[in-house]
């Protein structure tokens, strides 16, 4: 189990590297919801997203010998850019896994930030088989985008913000891929404030963590044909739920539609450009999911890196 002192340390390797990232408000989204809400701008961190945190404190952490060996990763996009980033700010060769219809910026980010981009087929489970082949054959360094101590609690220091900045805060509500970006924040929001209420969010075509919560054991879908494409993982990680379990008190579904809804309010009434996946939690509060009125809340904007094709036609 990764411990709250382990954040705490992750936020003193991020010290300095990543953004302590701001807490938007809107006085329009409080009269539609009923309550007073402030939303985490991960997109606003460094490569958009909330991913570099926990890349950058597991690649800090390799020895020497490990760097030299260089990293390996596989992303539908936002690890791929953290991944490749913080190599390039630590000195080390990356290699990153990508499916085939990944969002053609966050490609050409990772590209740019200096990893070399090896195309897979569409799911998650050829992602893993090819990123394991290249791993054996090279001797890469995994650095996997949710199912790791050191990337959860970089990850956490989410929370761990949050919570310093809003110490009376009623819920915090996390959108779920892997379930890294959850099981951190979680872990750092109970240790601030035992009382916080702390919810997930998947949409309802990637809903593998809403059912392993309410079955109380990992349940794999078989496939998840969502807008959010950082929620196309068919299972949460293993750790992940363990402490979901112990600290998560719930999860909640948004339908796609949700989303896009929210990324045009983000868009027209507060200007800020968010992508799919970094929708849903605010989603979630405009969509009533909660079911609570006058209570303060802060979601969780994972990231803002949307392809502008893809932004033109969802918002048309």
């Amino acid at each position: 189990m990764v411990s709250h002192v382990e954040i705490e340390q992750a936020a003193h390797t991020l010290r300095n590297v990543a953004h302590r990232t701001p807490l938007y408000h809107s006085s329009m989204f409080d009269r539609m919801t009923g309550n007073r809400v402030w939303f985490k701008a991960e997109n606003v961190q460094r490569i958009g997203a909330f991913k570099f945190r926990g890349a950058y404190n597991l690649i800090a952490s390799l020895s020497e010998e490990e760097r030299r060996r260089g990293v390996i990763a596989h992303s539908s996009g936002n690890h791929a850019q953290g991944v490749a980033l913080a190599s390039k700010l630590l000195g080390v060769r990356a290699v990153v896994v990508m499916p085939e219809g990944s969002v053609a910026s966050k490609v050409d980010a990772a590209r740019e930030y200096g990893a070399e981009i090896v195309f897979c087929g569409e799911n998650y489970d050829d992602r893993a088989r090819v990123t394991s082949d290249l791993q054996a054959k090279h001797g890469y360094v995994l650095v996997h985008p949710f199912e790791d101590p050191r990337i959860i609690a970089g990850q956490g220091t989410v929370g761990l913000e949050v919570l310093q900045d809003l110490p009376e805060l009623d819920y915090l509500i996390v959108p779920i891929g892997g379930g890294g970006l959850i099981a951190g924040c979680s872990i750092a929001a109970k240790h601030l404030s035992p009382s916080v209420k702390v919810i997930g969010v998947e949409t309802e075509k990637a809903n593998d963590a809403y059912q392993s919560f309410r079955a109380g054991r990992i349940v794999r879908i078989a496939r998840a044909d969502t807008i959010a494409d950082g929620m196309r993982t068919l299972a949460v990680g293993t750790l992940n739920f363990e402490i979901m379990q112990k600290f998560v008190d719930d999860v909640v579904v948004v339908r796609d539609e949700d989303a896009i809804a929210m990324m045009r309010f983000f868009l027209e009434r507060m200007k800020t450009v968010v992508e799919p996946t970094g929708a849903v939690a605010a989603a979630a509060i405009s969509a009533n999911r909660l079911g609570v009125s006058g209570k303060k809340i802060c979601a969780v904007i994972s990231g803002g890196n949307v392809d502008i094709h893809l932004l033109r036609t969802l918002l048309s």
